[in-house]
């Protein structure tokens, strides 16, 4: 769950490139990166993991604060190369908000493609999500510039994943990646509004057209809706002396970021209701 910090009117959502090793997701990233203005964007970093490699990088799709004031950040993540320890990949999809998965479309990688794809569905179910509900594309990355034809629709049903979004690329010329990331972004943030409408009708996220200018590429926003950001607490006028609140943690998942970790919390008072985060810092003491 995306984590949305009212206090500080941040946003911030973890993407997730996902597929076997070959299918050009690291390819993607670093292109990606590539693309995004430097003052959008933080480094571009490779962590190790266990055995396996981490890539990972964060950037804001907007110039400025959305009209609401809210920023938005994005933190993208991958397993480069063959990954040696699958748990490697159930600890990088845990608190996903949004997955794209990259898959090659040469016939004697589809074994091994479904495979990876079944792993995925596991990874999740294990943390109570299905892949129906998280907000996910699958991109089918060619090398060899082929005409895919009606190939699509075909490649989609033999992996079980036909009501995805589909959308092509090739990671080498940088062709389709942008747009891939652009209709997950989409859904993400309409997935982040659906969730605050649940808490409060008059509550929900932007929502926006596009991130990326098809002329440039550069990071951009296009608004198509004038949604107010953010749960209030309500009328003070409206709250009884006698309500206590009630705080619950909404998910397990805690977002942490070297000393710092993050606490998603809602706090009910009586009718009114407000999501927020609690941002701790943790410091040695002698």
């Amino acid at each position: 769950m995306a984590l949305v910090n009212h206090a500080k009117k941040e946003i911030n959502a973890k993407i997730v490139y996902y597929g076997p090793a070959g299918s050009g997701k690291s390819t993607a990233l670093t292109y990606i990166y590539s693309r995004i203005k430097p003052s959008l964007r933080g480094d571009l970093r490779s962590v190790p993991a266990g055995a396996d490699n981490l890539l990972l990088f964060d950037f804001s799709p907007f110039e400025n604060p959305l009209p609401s004031g809210y920023n938005v950040r994005l933190h993208v993540y991958t397993l480069s190369g063959t990954v040696t320890n699958p748990a490697t990949w159930k600890m990088t999809l845990k608190g996903a908000d949004g997955i794209i998965i990259m898959v090659n479309p040469d016939d004697e990688q589809l074994a091994e493609t479904r495979e990876c794809v079944a792993q995925l569905r596991d990874f999740l179910s294990a943390y109570g999500v299905g892949l129906h509900e998280t907000p996910a594309v699958l991109q089918i990355n060619s090398f060899s510039q082929r005409d895919m034809g009606g190939e699509v629709s075909d490649i989609a049903a033999a992996l079980d994943l036909s009501t995805l979004a589909t959308c092509l690329s090739n990671a080498a010329s940088g062709e389709g990646l942008l747009e891939a990331l652009t209709t997950l972004f989409r859904q993400t943030l309409d997935r982040i509004n659906a969730c605050g409408q649940q808490g409060d009708q008059n509550d929900g996220i932007e929502k926006s057209a596009s991130v990326v200018d098809p002329k440039n590429h550069d990071v951009m926003v296009t608004p198509t809706s004038e949604a107010e950001t953010g749960a209030g607490m309500g009328d003070p006028a409206a709250q009884t002396g006698n309500d206590r609140p009630l705080v619950t943690i909404l998910s397990k998942e805690l977002y942490a970021d070297g000393t710092t970790i993050k606490i998603p919390l809602e706090i009910q008072c009586g009718t009114a209701q407000r999501r927020l985060v609690v941002t701790v810092s943790v410091a040695a003491v002698d």
